[in-house]
């Protein structure tokens, strides 16, 4: 099907309340360096590694990034082409990119599975450094030698339009019978007649990975099993998802007041304009809280490269990511900076196992 990106105007969270602020991010690929440090991955993260690297104007100030006082550039290939308007309809999706002077040309990453897959095996490209993950490694990159990194926290909910059928909130256990095909329509659930429509991030998506995790530990730890032409795979965190011309004019069109899929509150707080996004805290109609959950995010390197100076300067836990200098950097990224150990947090923490850091104490 055709992927799309677009201002978050066009959706409506079921967990909180913000207000659309401008995002930050690179508005154009970087030349590159034969010293940079060199990022591609996920989308959830982009734009705070985006701010750490550069900096960004915060309020009346501008604060100051990693780069500003560095020698070797810290850079990050965004997960879709930054150079076309995110609400376009010509927004590229693995397009090529260089990633280093004279380098073979390479598909650019789109997510956190896909970024994994240029660290080790057949995908190893040298001339990457380090992924940018929303969740944590999968068996594959464990075998293939890789380590991640946590520094932020990121809470996952689900959009819908702001002209949905659904209810005010939608429980954890009610979208487990969403997405397998128990429950068909918003008013059994509280909602307006509607044939429900289960969205899905692409193949390869952090957010993909972990919100399935999420149902199938709500599934009494077995996974869900999407029926047949029920899910409609879309490009991660893509409001246009959720939006009505668009979502009639795909190959497998669909009304979008009837569709509902995971998102992160932070990227939906940084959607590009002056509208307000409407996050509701209603209860679902079961009486259960609405669907949230945190959890960590990553940089991933090789285990090889841990004693590398880009490795501890960076990423560790003395590392600039982990530094107050980084905090409001990450946070207008749509992340929180986790705190560090002597605080009680896990930033900087390592892990060379499939299982994800829980300890999400803020800085």
């Amino acid at each position: 099907m055709k992927h799309n990106k677009a201002s978050l105007a066009a959706a409506a969270l079921l967990v909180g309340a913000v207000s659309l602020v401008g995002a930050t991010s690179a508005s154009a690929d970087f030349s590159p360096q034969a010293r940079d440090i060199v990022g591609v991955g996920s989308d959830t993260i982009q734009i705070a590694l985006n701010n750490v690297a550069d900096g960004a104007k915060i309020g009346a100030f501008n604060t100051p990034g990693y780069n500003a006082t560095n020698g070797a550039r810290l850079v990050s290939f965004n997960a879709l082409n930054p150079s076309v308007p995110s609400n376009s309809a010509t927004t590229l999706i693995h397009d090529q990119i260089v990633v280093k002077p004279g380098a073979t040309p390479i598909t650019r990453p789109d997510g956190s599975g896909a970024g994994m897959l240029t660290l080790y095996g057949t995908g190893n490209v040298a001339g990457i450094n380090y992924s940018r993950s929303s969740s944590a490694l999968d068996a594959p990159a464990v075998a293939g030698g890789l380590t991640a990194i946590s520094f932020g926290v990121d809470t996952l909910g689900v959009a819908v339009s702001t002209t949905t059928n659904a209810p005010a909130g939608v429980s954890l256990a009610q979208l487990v019978n969403i997405y397998k095909g128990i429950t068909t329509d918003w008013s059994q659930i509280g909602g307006q007649s509607g044939t429900i429509v289960p969205l899905i991030p692409q193949a390869g998506s952090g957010t993909r990975k972990f919100f399935e995790a999420q149902l199938k530990a709500a599934n009494g730890g077995v996974t869900v099993v999407y029926p047949a032409n029920l899910v409609v795979e879309v490009q991660e965190h893509d409001p246009l998802a959720f939006d009505a011309t668009t979502a009639a004019a795909l190959t497998q069109p669909y009304n979008a007041a009837n569709a509902v899929g995971p998102f992160s509150i932070g990227r939906a707080a940084l959607g590009a304009g002056p509208a307000s996004v409407h996050i509701d805290t209603a209860l679902a109609s079961d009486s259960s809280a609405s669907f949230s959950a945190q959890r960590a995010v990553y940089n991933i390197v090789r285990t090889a490269d841990m004693t590398k100076a880009f490795v501890t300067n960076l990423f560790g836990p003395n590392g600039f990511l982990c530094s107050p200098a980084a905090k409001d950097l990450i946070s207008a990224g749509g992340v929180s900076q986790m705190a560090t150990a002597g605080a009680g947090g896990a930033c900087g923490t390592t892990t060379n196992t499939t299982t994800g850091i829980t300890n999400f104490t803020l800085s």
